[in-house]
């Protein structure tokens, strides 16, 4: 599909050169007609019409703020000569513009002018820009290839922001080429960098890998005429969701509805068909999954991107709401029920209608960037009143006694009594806050509450605070925290540079941990054991312990790491797995290991966004001679099928597997191995990779290597690099 979709873009380029070189007339006429624009004095200021491919007449000089904005019809635009500039927020929203030629007139892309057009995947900018402006293409997340040519001067900072999956071409030493070397560090931090797949447009109902269960019969519920069904899950049917019937009525109702009644676990095991195949050899990355698990978790990324939500009410029994769950969602409003306790990373994140929110006082986690660049903060931040909002005090935004966000400007903070929560980063970067008392009702300082408070040296807390998450107080002028008695957990880098006083018993420090740790990417969240003296001679690479004859390489690794595999006793994880999403018993004969990747600081990593990390391994004694499946355990507990491949290692029958996230993994064999397959054999070849990650091993730059590795040709595996010999038959 992806193929079909390049070679109907760059016919679509070809037609639009061609129109170019037509007279208005005849263009018009290819495309829109005149009265679909209505330009005021050489301004377009909207276009009406409904065609797909608009070519701009050229009696355009400029395109006028909004002219296009939120059009989710038009593909493919063609900007004439005439036209000077772009004004603001022109292609604003325009979901499923995939194609644009601008035309030798202009001088500049506009503040904002493409910002969230999803539909574009390429962009050239021609050598007339000079200028490129402030959020000018921000928020395309689908945007992968950007050329930006010598002639571009000036690209603001925010031009690209939130284009996580963006590679940008340029010519070495030009400005375009600093703002892209600027821009990758930039986009590590951004929040789907490290956790969302590539989004596909043809499915607007989330993640491709992400699906709602498969209907069984149920009593018929009357609909509602003017209801939009919430998306996947149609108004009178029942969706298999972690063993449990549930009824999904649509958005615009108030509830979101569940039951069981009728269905017991060994009855609808009997009535669904599976929803996958396990006995399957998988050739790409991916196995259907849940959106509800074990009917207490909103899976990560369940409805991301989804268009199709309104106001939505979070069923009862839901603990957790995912990473990413709802983000960039078209959802309005949400209801999150008692009993609710976690709200993960990004999971409201850039749901740009989301004005609403109640939250119970249940609520014990919010991550960060979880309720980001929803109207619901920014509109709070830019002064106004929004609903759902507790507090009497107009500078604190609180739901369910959370404190979501902060507006003052003082330098002396008082949270309100009733906050139980302080949620994620709330005070961030505010460098002029200088004392913070805290009420006795606060029992958790979330991850990053105060960081970055520079002026902050003065703060009072109650005996009632329980954790104080990772960074709370980082950056922060702090000499010294009195920790009250009621204090269980404190993590990472928590308190900043300031010494902890204990009014209780003295523990060590850190004793916890939060997610965004576990990410590779976030080097710095982390704590190192060693030495600076001691990591430098750490060998760069991947040792693997606890399994003989493993061997493991992350991509382009520049430091040490240390892979540690262990076969697990107790499989039930794994066998629950299998039985929610394939409702059968567990293949016989299967294996179950614990992998746990750890650098310096000795907190395991889990997530490794855009890095994969390869791994070879004996083949247990138990699938010799059998065709293999690695099936491993996402976050929320559900399985992913990987690409397995069967090697030869030193004469001994192995399997070759890539991962970029560290969990439980089974491999099962799926019969008898054809004897005429390929496989590949595999020398080992003891070799020091301890030097820079620009140096050379055996003649081939360490990033050459890194890319080799990725095509199968080259093997790298701490001190061990792996020369993969020509292919024969076994």
């Amino acid at each position: 599909m992806k193929k079909r979709k390049r070679f109907s873009g760059v016919l679509l380029v070809i037609a639009a050169l061609i129109i170019m070189q037509l007279p208005v007339s005849e263009a018009d006429a290819a495309t829109s007609s005149a009265s679909d624009f209505k330009i005021e004095g050489g301004v377009l200021v909207k276009y009406r019409g409904t065609q797909t491919n608009v070519s701009i007449p050229d009696t355009v000089e400029a395109i006028g703020e909004g002219a296009f904005e939120d059009n989710t019809r038009v593909e493919l635009v063609v900007i004439p000569k005439s036209v000077k500039r772009i004004e603001p927020y022109a292609f604003w929203g325009c979901d499923h513009l995939d194609t644009v030629v601008l035309g030798k007139g202009l001088t500049a892309v506009g503040d904002y002018a493409f910002a969230g057009c999803g539909g574009l995947e390429q962009m050239t900018i021609p050598s007339n820009i000079k200028s490129i402006g402030i959020s000018a293409f921000a928020d395309c997340v689908n945007l992968k290839d950007v050329s930006i040519p010598a002639e571009t001067v000036d690209i603001h900072e925010t031009a690209f922001d939130g284009c996580y999956q963006l590679t940008i071409h340029s010519v070495a030493g030009t400005a375009a080429d600093e703002f892209a070397q600027a821009f990758y560090e930039r986009q590590k931090e951004m929040p789907e960098y490290q956790d969302v797949p590539d989004y596909s447009e043809d499915d607007n109902t989330g993640d491709s890998n992400v699906i709602t269960p498969v209907p069984v019969p149920v009593p018929e519920i009357t609909q509602t005429p003017s209801a939009t069904p919430v998306p996947g899950n149609v108004l009178s049917s029942t969706q298999i969701v972690g063993n449990q019937a549930v009824f999904f009525m649509d958005n615009t109702l108030p509830e979101v509805m569940s039951s069981q009644e009728g269905f017991s676990g060994t009855a609808e095991k009997e009535t669904a068909a599976p929803v996958g195949d396990l006995m399957q050899e998988v050739t790409d990355v991916g196995v259907d999954k849940y959106t509800v698990v074990d009917n207490r978790i909103i899976a990560d990324q369940a409805y991301y991107r989804d268009i199709s939500l309104g106001e939505v009410a979070i069923p009862e029994g839901i603990v957790e709401i995912g990473q990413f769950a709802f983000a960039r969602s078209s959802v309005t409003g949400v209801t999150v029920p008692a009993g609710t306790t976690d709200i993960c990373y990004g999971a409201f994140y850039h749901c740009d209608n989301l004005a609403r929110v109640s939250l119970p006082d249940s609520i014990m986690l919010v991550e960060p960037k979880a309720f980001s660049y929803t109207p619901w903060v920014k509109n709070f931040l830019e002064g106004m009143t929004v609903e759902g909002n507790e507090s009497s005090d107009e500078n604190y935004l609180i739901s369910g006694g959370v404190l979501v966000a902060y507006r003052g400007t003082g330098g002396e903070v008082t949270v309100p009594d009733g906050v139980r929560v302080i949620g994620a980063e709330v005070f961030w970067n505010h460098s002029e806050i200088e004392s913070v008392a805290l009420p006795e009702s606060v029992t958790v300082i979330g991850e990053g509450a105060f960081e970055n408070c520079a002026a902050l040296t003065s703060l009072t807390m109650g005996d009632q605070v329980r954790q104080i998450k990772d960074r709370a107080f980082d950056g922060c002028n702090l000499e010294k925290v009195v920790l009250p008695e009621s204090v269980e957990e404190v993590g990472l880098k928590a308190l900043g540079q300031a010494q902890a006083e204990f009014a209780g018993e003295p523990f060590d420090i850190p004793n916890s941990y939060e997610t965004s740790a576990a990410r590779l990417s976030n080097e710095d969240y982390r704590e190192s054991v060693s030495s600076e003296q001691e990591e430098d001679e750490r060998e760069v690479g991947v040792t693997v312990e606890g399994m003989d004859q493993a061997y493991a390489s992350l991509e382009a690794a520049a430091r040490s790491y240390t892979l540690k595999i262990a076969a697990l006793e107790d499989i039930s994880a794994v066998e629950h797995a299998i039985d929610r999403s394939f409702q059968t018993s567990a293949p016989e004969g299967m294996a179950v290991f614990q992998m746990e990747l750890t650098d310096s600081s000795g907190i395991p990593i889990t997530r490794l966004g855009r890095q994969e990390l390869t791994i070879i391994m004996p083949v247990p004694e138990s699938l010799t001679g059998q065709k293999l499946q690695i099936l491993l355990l996402d976050r929320n507990g559900q399985p992913q099928l990987l690409k397995t491949e069967r090697v030869e290692m030193d004469g001994r029958e192995s399997l070759r597997f890539q991962t970029n996230y560290v969990s439980v993994f089974a491999v099962y064999g799926l019969g008898a191995a054809d004897a005429r397959e390929e496989v590949q054999e595999l020398s080992v070849d003891m070799m020091s990779l301890s030097k820079a990650p620009d140096a050379e091993v055996g003649g081939v730059s360490l990033p050459q290597a890194a890319k080799m590795i990725a095509s199968g040709l080259l093997f790298t595996a701490g001190v061990v690099l792996i020369a993969v010999s020509r292919a024969q038959k076994r």
